[in-house]
């Protein structure tokens, strides 16, 4: 029965084998990009009636403005309301109209950073070191002959679902990059209101985490190619043996693909939440210093609670 078990895992590494190649495949060449969106017809088209929407708004905004003012006689309150208001008009009608210039050179910016940080360099013999997924690939094949096979199919199976949620997220940005570009006049036109401003404000907050998704990732696998194709010069330095071996190989591609899947949701809290993270330390320290002062001073227990409050 061995023979059987052993054909049943060798068709399985095979499989296994060959879906990782195609989903590197996938994503080798696009993982690591964001496409100009600005010159696919569908966003210009949304984009040219979001721009006539904002025309629209703005013109009965004025005009309001204006009815509001004669009936008001131009009072001080009135007039320092329109000098309050003027400049944030002319900013959201402005951005507004030249989003999609902003959101091309944002995209090119972002395109040319992941680049800089992930371009091809050269090893100490002069040859091309190969990037980070065709790295993790060989590996794969490499480890096959030098893991039992239990024991390689179940890594399989976890670098298999972590290539596939990476190939997810990326189309996932994909899409989310194409809404945030033809909703960019509206977004920015509210930074016409201060009541609104906040919604122009998460625009550009969401847009820039999406753009900095794959520089990050190329980032972390710029790290982890290190890490697969010179491993006699990183993994010394972290403790681990020159020769690891088809185990931790496989180890290091899994963390590897595990922290670049988890760069988007870390990049979108950061966004949604304007950057402010609730600090837990922070708040343990204080819940245990008020209990330190209530029970060496009871008299100062609640004034100390509702100072740290």
């Amino acid at each position: 029965m061995d023979w059987l078990f052993d054909g049943i895992l060798n068709a399985f590494a095979k499989a296994i084998l060959a879906c990782a190649d195609a989903l590197t495949g996938l994503i080798t060449g696009a993982l690591l990009i964001s496409p100009e969106v600005t010159g696919l017809p569908q966003v210009q088209a949304l984009t040219g009636r979001s721009v006539l929407i904002v025309d629209s708004i703005f013109v009965l905004f004025f005009i309001a403005a204006g009815v509001l003012t004669m009936t008001a006689g131009g009072d001080d309150r009135a007039r320092y309301t329109a000098k309050d208001l003027v400049p944030r008009c002319f900013v959201g009608f402005v951005t507004a109209h030249f989003s999609q210039l902003w959101c091309g050179e944002l995209i090119r910016l972002a395109n040319a950073l992941t680049t800089a940080l992930t371009q091809d360099d050269l090893t100490g013999d002069g040859q091309t070191r190969p990037a980070a997924l065709p790295a993790i690939k060989t590996n794969l094949v490499a480890a096959q002959n030098q893991t039992t096979g239990v024991l390689f199919c179940v890594c399989g199976v976890l670098i298999l679902i972590l290539l596939g949620s990476a190939a997810f997220s990326m189309i996932t940005r994909y899409a989310v990059l194409l809404i945030l570009t033809a909703a960019a006049p509206l977004a920015l036109a509210c930074h016409a209101l201060p009541q609104t401003d906040p919604v122009a404000r998460l625009w550009w907050r969401s847009y820039t985490g999406v753009l900095a998704v794959p520089v990050a990732q190329g980032l972390t696998l710029y790290a982890g190619q290190w890490m697969l194709t010179d491993s006699s010069a990183m993994l010394p330095a972290l403790g681990l043996p020159v020769d690891p071996g088809g185990v931790m190989n496989l180890f290091v591609v899994m963390v590897l693909l595990w922290t670049t899947v988890k760069v988007p949701s870390l990049l979108g809290r950061f966004a949604t939440s304007g950057g402010q993270r609730p600090n837990a330390f922070g708040a343990v320290v204080r819940v245990v210093v008020v209990q330190q002062l209530s029970r060496a001073v009871p008299g100062i227990g609640r004034a100390a609670r509702a100072v740290i409050r």
